[in-house]
């Protein structure tokens, strides 16, 4: 399975620098796994690394970490996939985030990297590249070594302060959760979802990629036969948000999954997550998040509530497809 072209096009921008050869023995400390680029077999496959320097990951995403690097200190490596193994491991994940899309997981995010004691990655493109490499390999067992060893990589300490490590995956890898629990069996995960009008408005003024038929593979997205007319993108989010809800429900009703609405942020932070976490933020880091939860997490802009959804556009009618599985999601929290 190779990326769609949109995450192809990216896996690429991504990739640009100075190019530094690999040899034996290299320290690959400060270097961080990006992509694999395939190779006719599995030993063929390399993997692309860039060296982050002092650039610290404190944007709403990896992929905007990285492009805000200066460019004259961008450097690239590629590697056999092998090297994983001699990069020392870093942290061991302490908490998984999935969601739904447009639903406060950034804002979650981006909360919790504000804390010098946290290394937060936020939709690390390698994961998906891995994944991707899962399905189509020979040998699963080696894709989900490669994939642990990749977010131990991730989990590098730097300033030496740090003592915890989340991820917040991308919305679609829900689908993977049983392969990501092969990796870290022990890691808590949450499920951060939100009321489906909101969602299918945010993707109506901007959609995300997976929103866009063709952008995944159907692999990585699963979805029901549908006959949607061509150019439905409406009706295509909410296949997408059904699959995402009814993914996740069955993980939640086994206790695999902590389920977090929308309207429970940022306050079960400070209630219930930082403390089970075993993570004492001081008075002024505490002022500090509470501020930034006011703040839009994706833009930095005050944020104001949404827009008001537009009665005649038909996602109210759309949207109440969706609400039975919104409310057994709900049913499953509220009875915890």
């Amino acid at each position: 399975m190779i990326a769609a072209p949109g995450l192809a096009q990216q896996e690429r921008f991504l990739a640009q620098g100075k190019t530094v050869a690999w040899q034996e023995g290299m320290d690959l400390r400060g270097w961080y796994p990006l992509s694999v680029e395939r190779g006719d077999a599995l030993a063929d496959t390399a993997m692309c690394w860039r060296d982050l320097g002092e650039t610290a990951f404190s944007d709403a995403f990896f992929v905007n970490t990285l492009a805000r690097q200066p460019h004259e200190q961008r450097r690239v490596c590629r590697t056999p996939l092998a090297a994983l193994a001699t990069l020392a491991a870093g942290l061991t994940p302490d908490l998984f985030i999935f969601h739904v899309s447009r639903c406060g997981s950034t804002l979650l995010s981006q909360l919790l990297a504000s804390l010098p004691q946290c290394i937060v990655m936020s939709e690390p493109p390698i994961i998906d590249s891995l994944l991707r490499l899962h399905h189509d390999s020979t040998d699963p067992a080696a894709s989900i070594t490669l994939l642990r060893q990749a977010i131990l990589a991730l989990g590098q300490r730097r300033s030496g302060e740090e003592s915890h490590f989340i991820i917040k995956f991308d919305c679609w890898h829900i689908h993977s959760l049983d392969l990501l629990r092969q990796a870290f069996p022990g890691t808590p995960c949450l499920f951060v979802y939100r009321e489906p009008l909101a969602v299918l408005a945010s993707h109506q003024r901007q959609r995300g990629p997976q929103m866009v038929p063709g952008m995944l593979h159907p692999t990585q997205l699963p979805l029901p036969a549908h006959q949607l007319a061509p150019g439905d993108l409406d009706g295509y989010t909410a296949l997408v948000l059904a699959s995402l809800v009814n993914a996740a429900r069955p993980h939640a009703a086994t206790g695999q999954l902590q389920l977090i609405n929308y309207n429970q942020l940022p306050d079960i932070l400070f209630s219930d997550l930082l403390p089970r976490l075993g993570i004492p933020p001081t008075a002024g880091q505490l002022q500090a998040m509470r501020a930034r939860g006011g703040v839009h997490a994706k833009y930095g802009t005050v944020y104001q509530g949404d827009p008001p959804v537009p009665a005649a556009d038909g996602l109210a009618a759309i949207a109440a497809q969706l609400q039975p599985g919104y409310l057994a999601l709900e049913a499953l929290r509220i009875g915890s």
